[in-house]
């Protein structure tokens, strides 16, 4: 999703058009201003903001690092910029920080939680499918990180404007729910989820788990299975009625685990059943296009040789669909809400699946296949390995059980810091922490690495962390709690010159372009890492400086930066789905 408009805060938009001014009067003659890109130098010691020169002396036929030498001798600091040096082809600027931190924190002060919010979006709409579980059993961490990438890059895509359509797609039909019906039959004995004493998709699942495990001993029972899917087809009311009950059950289980990840409900809920007969009016209509051919033995394919593809099978020769014959028509149905971009979050083992649909739909005149985004992730393990086998879930890979497994470590650890806690709040506290901990642990690596969930590691108060981000929310509130004075914007900010401080307001001037490049980069641990380089830059000032013993301008000064910290932690905490808490 690629965008012109750049969402700057007030002071780096300030710093760019003064750069951009600087190299104009320097250079004497005019230039584009888009060959200026202003970045962040690898090391603070060089300066505050860096310019590579290679675009801009391409376009005057020089040398970067001799267009670098002979600019700062003639580049005139002023204003915003208070010092200008050149480090072979690039040019590197420092601020005048007072003015800088007038910006940066007037700014935050004034538009609070909205700050880094913009406009980038309006008028364009996206639609996000994710979660799109099988309903035959229940969820595993695998799918804790399809839910947390999809529904972090939705907030992340809202804040900057975009109306977000989220979606998700119930794989409630095929031979692995007839499987689970014919499970029930035998051996569900009438009861119900109450009855058992079970979570409602737990207990489904139970019957989808001991068929596999039973048929590996009478192959009978797969052709059962196969006739129980004909009859669910032809609409046998006796089969259509368990179906209804088993999937009004594993439902119910899913929006439970999903209303603890504070997620839903949905803006869109497709389902397998109601539309999977119709993907064939959409290879009929490609086929009468010339988009498909059907080979000698009758099957349809798409032929995709020229663009670099595999030629796909869309339909079989019994006229019986495949997967991508109903993603043909379920993007047909996503059309009714007139998306201009629609993203799929998926697993990196459909890649060349994706690649394959988004040039077919292409073909078929549903918009290039630049408008539709494949947000690929890698698995994710636990540290025991395996997340399924025959004999269902791998015990602690279930999302329920992990949650409650978080839940638990975390209630001991909240015990342990607040002995005098109630049971409520100690609940309440626990259950955050928890929640945080496995989001933050999730989005927080790169969605296309393969991944190991250490649910121990994921709960740490030191590291990269969710913990540890609530923690330094929770230890700046903590310390407005002992100051018990409301910040003020009348702060004399000569007082403020220390590196950290320096590194504090740098930071806190990147949010806005941090979430951007998440958003259209479709990639969240932008957004985590970020706040973890606050985070730890806060701790660092923190132990290095005083805030409340510091003379008076300088504790005025600080809070006012410290306030800005904590309101931008709590903003991103949020836009990962994360609760910034006030105390642990």
């Amino acid at each position: 999703m690629p965008e012109t408009t750049l969402n700057l805060s007030q002071a780096e938009q300030q710093v760019k058009d003064s750069i951009v001014s600087l190299v104009q009067a320097a250079l004497g003659t005019p230039f584009d201003p888009s060959l200026i890109s202003v970045e962040y130098p690898p090391d603070a010691k060089l300066g505050d903001y860096s310019v590579a020169c290679f675009s801009l002396a391409k376009s005057l036929h020089r040398q970067p690092a001799e267009l670098a030498a002979k600019l700062t001798k003639s580049l005139k600091p002023a204003g915003l910029i208070a010092k200008a040096s050149a480090a072979g082809p690039y040019l590197n600027f420092s601020v005048d920080l007072p003015a800088f931190s007038q910006l940066v924190v007037t700014e935050i002060a004034k538009r609070k939680r909205a700050y880094g919010t913009a406009k980038i979006g309006r008028g364009k709409r996206v639609m996000v499918e994710y979660f799109s579980p099988n309903t035959n059993k229940p969820l595993t961490v695998g799918h804790l990180r399809n839910i947390c990438l999809g529904a972090s890059l939705a907030r992340l895509l809202k804040f900057l404007g975009y109306k977000v359509i989220e979606s998700t797609l119930y794989n409630d039909r095929g031979i692995a729910i007839a499987k689970t019906i014919v499970g029930y039959q035998k051996w569900g004995d009438r009861q119900t989820p109450k009855s058992a004493g079970l979570k409602p998709d737990h207990f489904v699942g139970n019957f989808y788990t001991r068929f596999s495990q039973e048929a590996a001993a009478q192959p009978k029972l797969d052709k059962e299975a196969q006739r129980a899917l004909q009859a669910w087809e032809k609409g046998d009311k006796t089969i259509t009625a368990v179906w209804q009950k088993l999937m009004r059950w594993v439902l119910e289980g899913f929006r439970q685990t999903l209303k603890k990840l504070g997620v839903g409900p949905f803006d869109q809920e497709y389902y397998e059943s109601e539309f999977y007969r119709h993907g064939k009016e959409v290879v009929e209509a490609g086929l009468r296009q010339g988009v498909f051919v059907r080979n000698p033995d009758g099957v349809v394919v798409a032929p995709l040789a020229q663009d670099g593809l595999p030629d796909k099978i869309v339909l079989r020769p019994d006229d019986t669909s495949l997967y991508v014959t109903q993603d043909l028509y379920l993007a047909t149905l996503k059309e009714k809400s007139q998306p201009d971009q629609s993203i799929y979050v998926v697993g990196n083992e459909q890649d060349l699946y994706f690649k394959q649909l988004f040039k077919i739909l292409e073909r078929l005149g549903q918009g290039d296949a630049g408008r539709y985004y494949h947000l690929s992730y890698a698995m994710v393990r636990l540290p025991s390995g395996k997340i399924k086998s025959r004999q269902g879930l791998v015990k602690g890979t279930g999302a329920d059980e992990l949650v409650a497994q978080l839940e638990e470590m975390a209630s001991q650890e909240v015990m342990k810091r607040n002995p005098a806690l109630s049971a409520t709040e100690a609940a309440k506290r626990a259950e955050d922490i928890a929640i945080g901990a496995l989001k933050f642990y999730l989005v927080a690596v790169d969605p296309k690495k393969t991944m190991i969930f250490d649910p121990e590691q994921s709960l740490q108060f030191n590291g990269r962390t969710g913990p540890y981000l609530q923690y330094v929310h929770a230890r700046i509130a903590s310390l407005f709690t002992k100051a018990n004075v409301k910040p003020s914007l009348r702060v004399d900010w000569l007082v403020v010159s220390h590196p950290l401080e320096r590194e504090l307001l740098r930071l806190l001037a990147r949010f806005p372009s941090a979430v951007q490049s998440a958003a259209t980069g479709h990639n969240p641990s932008l957004l985590a890492n970020y706040l973890f380089e606050l985070a730890k830059t806060f701790s660092l000032f923190y132990e290095a400086l005083p805030v409340l013993k510091a003379p008076d301008k300088v504790k005025r000064a600080r809070l006012l930066l410290l306030r800005s910290v904590q309101t931008v932690l709590a903003s991103g905490l949020q836009l990962l789905g994360i609760t910034a808490v006030e105390q642990m």
